[in-house]
């Protein structure tokens, strides 16, 4: 197949993730992988962006993949990029379709380049599928942008061909917002089998990081956002702190709210107890979490976190790891239990609960346990990506 996906994030600059992964591997089993992104913002490379750029044979993950790299001119000044990729990309993405003889669009992005891709799918009379990660309006934070982006996504949703969701309640999402029950699906995120593996600790990167052979750890990674919860953890520090002596709190990774999170954690003076890595690669992920005891995903409960089962849980249990998260309705849809390897508690009671949890290191181990079986038998690249394929083929077929 010749397939062609298209996203709106930097996809040199930003940390890999599903599309980045689906992409590679798709690579690998002989298709053809074209990938339209959209540039970040940097006035050092300002000349980069006034033509369309192409890098043949990338990868980033893995090594036998190769896929194409289509870069659309843009101006690469904050508040310009997108917009000027807005109006550039249609054309490139046009051309592709054209010399590639494109079999079929994969869509991510919405608000940038989706209502382009569903015009010329329909144009080139081609199948699109638009996969949905998020509820994509509620990313955006300027109230008419906002609408304007939900505007957007019900367009994208009522005219794809097909919609993949990585959870049942963004099924229903999707519909609600004008897609077909009959042609809208639910698949799983997936994770790379290869690096989130159970690992033993690193005893150099314990000593880069400072901890002791006998210190508790708990973890949480991810892109920090002001919804991530990290605030109450921070501080109430102090009172796992009376209970836990020794304990240590890793956070690896960054984002909007990093410099403010890790003010905070200055303010409470917790520079000895809490680590912050920044963003590292993500080969190197698993190393980290191979240090924890537990792992945390302590998001606030709103419209955009709900839905969603976070790849960050996932990643957790692929290592072996136990997992506290606060009860998100897409996430306890798919794991519901212990059995899972998954406990649930509320804001308020989260410190609590990460003290008790601590505190039992037979059912933190049972835990593990029992989120690594899941996750092998559900969640693997290897076996996913030939379900998508085979989707792929399906949409291919019914829609000729």
């Amino acid at each position: 197949m010749k397939i062609l996906i298209v996203h709106e994030i930097d996809w040199i600059k930003k940390v890999p993730f599903e599309p980045h992964h689906l992409a590679e591997i798709l690579s690998t089993k002989n298709n053809d992988v074209y990938v339209v992104d959209c540039a970040e913002p940097d006035t050092s490379r300002i000349q980069n962006g006034f033509t369309t750029s192409i890098i043949n044979n990338y990868h980033r993950l893995y090594d036998n993949a190769s896929i194409t790299l289509i870069r659309p001119s843009s101006l690469l000044i904050k508040g310009f990029n997108r917009a000027s990729h807005f109006l550039s990309c249609k054309k490139i993405i046009k051309k592709i379709i054209l010399e590639k003889k494109i079999d079929l669009i994969f869509l991510y992005g919405v608000a940038t380049n989706g209502t382009q891709c569903i015009e010329l799918a329909k144009e080139f009379k081609i199948p699109i599928i638009f996969r949905s990660l998020d509820i994509a309006h509620k990313l955006v934070r300027i109230p008419f942008l906002q609408n304007y982006t939900k505007n957007l996504e019900k367009t994208i949703f009522s005219n794809a061909d097909f919609v993949l969701t990585t959870t049942p309640q963004l099924s229903n999402y999707a519909q609600k917002m004008g897609s077909n029950p009959n042609l809208t699906k639910y698949f799983p995120l997936g994770i790379n089998s290869t690096h989130f593996k159970p690992l033993e600790k690193n005893i150099e990167l314990l000593k880069e990081l400072k901890i002791q052979s006998n210190d508790r750890v708990i973890l949480f990674m991810g892109t920090l956002y002001p919804f991530a919860g990290l605030d109450d953890i921070l501080k109430n520090f102090h009172k796992l702190q009376s209970k836990i002596k020794q304990i240590k709190f890793i956070v690896v990774g960054g984002g909007p709210d990093f410099n403010r999170i890790k003010l905070l954690s200055n303010e409470l003076k917790l520079n000895d107890s809490v680590i912050f890595t920044g963003f590292i690669e993500q080969k190197e992920i698993p190393q980290y979490i191979a240090l924890s005891d537990l792992c945390l995903n302590p998001f606030a409960i709103n419209e955009l976190t709900n839905s969603i089962v976070p790849t960050k849980i996932l990643e957790y249990l692929s290592c072996g790891k136990p997992v506290l998260s606060t009860p998100l309705k897409g996430t306890i849809e798919l794991l519901p239990n212990d059995t899972f390897g998954i406990v649930y508690s509320e804001s308020k009671d989260f410190i609590s609960s990460i003290e008790e949890l601590m505190q039992d290191k037979t059912k933190l181990t049972e835990l593990g346990n029992n989120g690594f079986s899941y996750i092998k038998e559900h969640h693997y690249w290897d076996k996913l990506s030939d379900q998508l394929i085979q989707i792929f083929h399906d949409v291919i077929k019914n829609f000729k």
